[in-house]
């Protein structure tokens, strides 16, 4: 098996874009600047029809994969496409990614070539995140501490939901304990090397993300998140909610403007730092705030401010850390609080806190 370590972080997308989609009201006129992370936001953010999709990323690893899936889209139907990074079951990858691999670019050729088992296996499930989540509840389910919620994933009705939770108190109880271990910092970031698990304004990130969970189920079927089926599962379901980019419809769509996309190599603060934007941008930012210290965030969103036209929007998502904007910005920056606890409650990913805004050089000088 390819070392955990020789992974990308992410290549399945935790996130449901259709929040990104309803914040940031994007047009045909607008620039998308979107962190690629594992590509799902940034070829999902496509079907909106942008001007322009640039997606911004620290890491090459994740460049590279979102490489791989735009050439896949390009080259491949649907169903294909489906099969080739692990959707559908599929014996030949290896022979579909030589039809690949002179498309993309030398670095990403040779990354790729590299980590053919990775391939071969389905690149949605190729990251450390999915891999250690993997790893994890398949240990608990064969400890036979976990087994047991396979059950809530097929309950059609809250009724019949909230009456399971009922029974299965104690085992909750079970779940949330695993999780604060799981989450422990010195646990998970030795796994994944993902800053967003090293901080925390919520206390516990494993008692957060249980009360994340608890809270999504009094209103929605756990069934019902894409992400929690990737989280318990290790994939997604063919046949249950998916991600937009990965529907029929929003892959026709979003295949359609693939010569829109921009990838960049940068931190997201050196790109809005050293560029001038025109026209309407509209920021999807993920949990940056975790990844950067308040210097840095603070510097950050004063670039941010200072690009586009009026009408330019952010919508960043927070873990279990968030950064506040500073006090000379908040005149720059109108937030969207209602939208931001609309978003709170529907968007199907289930752990993340929304801050959506307007922002732009309109609102004055600070």
């Amino acid at each position: 098996m390819q070392s955990i370590r020789k992974r990308p972080l992410y290549s399945a997308c935790n996130e449901d874009t259709r929040s990104e989609l309803s914040a940031l009201d994007c047009s045909p006129d607008d620039t998308v600047i979107a962190i690629a992370a594992g590509g799902g936001r940034a070829l999902s953010l496509l079907t909106a029809e942008p001007k322009r999709l640039v997606a911004v990323d620290q890491s090459v690893e994740q460049l590279y994969t979102l490489e791989l899936k735009a050439v896949a889209m390009e080259a491949f139907e649907y169903d294909p496409f489906c099969a080739f990074i692990g959707l559908a079951p599929c014996s030949g990858r290896r022979d579909m990614h030589r039809e690949l691999r002179t498309t993309l670019s030398p670095s990403a050729r040779r990354y790729w070539d590299a980590r053919q088992d990775l391939i071969e296996n389905g690149l949605l499930y190729a990251g450390r995140a999915e891999a250690t989540a993997r790893r994890f509840l398949s240990g608990l389910s064969r400890a036979g501490l976990l087994a047991w919620a396979e059950r809530w994933f097929e309950i059609d009705s809250l009724e019949e939901q909230h009456l399971f939770l009922e029974r299965e108190a104690l085992r909750l109880r079970l779940l949330e304990a695993a999780l604060r271990l799981y989450c422990h910092p010195l646990v998970i970031f030795t796994l994944t090397q993902d800053q967003g698990f090293l901080r925390s304004n919520e206390g516990s990130i494993g008692r957060y993300m249980f009360d994340r969970i608890m809270r999504w189920t009094t209103t929605h079927l756990i069934c019902e998140s894409f992400a929690l089926h990737l989280f318990y599962f290790g994939r997604y379901s063919p046949h249950g909610p998916l991600p937009p980019y990965l529907t029929a419809q929003g892959f026709d769509r979003a295949r359609k403007y693939l010569g829109r996309l921009e990838l960049q190599h940068a931190r997201i603060e050196d790109y809005a730092s050293r560029v001038r934007l025109h026209g309407r941008v509209k920021w999807s930012l993920s949990d940056v705030s975790a990844w950067m210290n308040e210097r840095t965030f603070h510097d950050f969103l004063r670039s941010m401010v200072l690009q586009g036209e009026p009408g330019s929007r952010f919508c960043a998502r927070h873990f279990a850390f968030a950064q506040s904007t500073p006090l000379e910005l908040r005149d720059r920056v109108r937030p969207f609080e209602s939208l931001a606890r609309r978003l709170d409650d529907s968007d199907s990913s289930v752990f993340w806190r929304f801050a959506v805004g307007e922002c732009g050089e309109q609102r004055g000088r600070y």
